[in-house]
Formats: C-alpha cells, sequence, structure tokens
C-alpha cells in the first residue's frame, strides 16, 4: 500500500465507519472492469484533496453534497448525506444547504436531492429541525 493510499483511507475514516471504509477497499463493486478506480478515489480524492488543511469534516462534506446534488448524482448524493451525517452534519444542515442551491441550480435537482435526503433520514430514523 503506497503512502498516498494509507493517508487516503485513513481520511475516508472520518465519514464513515472503519468497517464501511475496509468495505469500500476490498469489496469494489466495479473490480472486475476497473480495478484502478478505487485506488484513485482513495489515493488522490482523499488522500490528497480530502486531508488537505482548512476545512473541519463537515465543512468540506457540505462542499461534496452540493456538488454531487448540482450534478444530478443521485447515487454519490446518497453516499455523500450518509457520509456527511457520520462527519457530523444534522439533517437540518444538509436540508437548508441543498435549498439554497434552488435559485442556482433548480427546482427539480432540489426536489430530487430532497428525496434522497428524506430516504437516507428515514433508515437512520433521523428527524429534520423545523
Amino acid at each position: 500500500m503506497s503512502e498516498r493510499f494509507t493517508k487516503g483511507f485513513e481520511t475516508i475514516k472520518q465519514y464513515v465507519s472503519e468497517e464501511e471504509a475496509t468495505r469500500m477497499v476490498d469489496h469494489d463493486a466495479l473490480a472486475d472492469i476497473a480495478p484502478d478506480l478505487r485506488k484513485m478515489i482513495v489515493e488522490f480524492a482523499y488522500g490528497d484533496v480530502y486531508s488537505r488543511p482548512g476545512l473541519d469534516a463537515k465543512s468540506r462534506a457540505l462542499v461534496v453534497i452540493t456538488a454531487v446534488v448540482t450534478q444530478g448524482a443521485a447515487p454519490q448524493t446518497k453516499t455523500h448525506i450518509t457520509r456527511g451525517l457520520h462527519a457530523g452534519l444534522t439533517p437540518t444542515e444538509i436540508v437548508e444547504a441543498l435549498l439554497q442551491l434552488v435559485p442556482y441550480i433548480g427546482f427539480p435537482r432540489v426536489q430530487n436531492a430532497l428525496t434522497i435526503a428524506q430516504q437516507v433520514f428515514q433508515e437512520k430514523q433521523l428527524t429534520v429541525k423545523k
């Protein structure tokens, strides 16, 4: 394992449990067709980018949630909302950040993201404080 991979793996654990981090690395669903993709994600995204100083895990998670929502990336939206909760974001913070996107990306993408957030919150038995 490279130093970048180790650093990335340690950084991932700020956003998921150790069990989930290990599962992400050991049970890559795309390994049969793109075996290097997981390595790229761990080394580059988490080892180089997520591990940079200047933002705490909550702020970084919020930025990533909004980025994947603006792309309309539904599976990644669910993944990063879940990771944001693990990093310490509240359901209310996530909902408010998504609502802030309406003037910039429109109602349909925000409504889709809120539906995904609602599913995640229900799975985790969390409520949004109004």
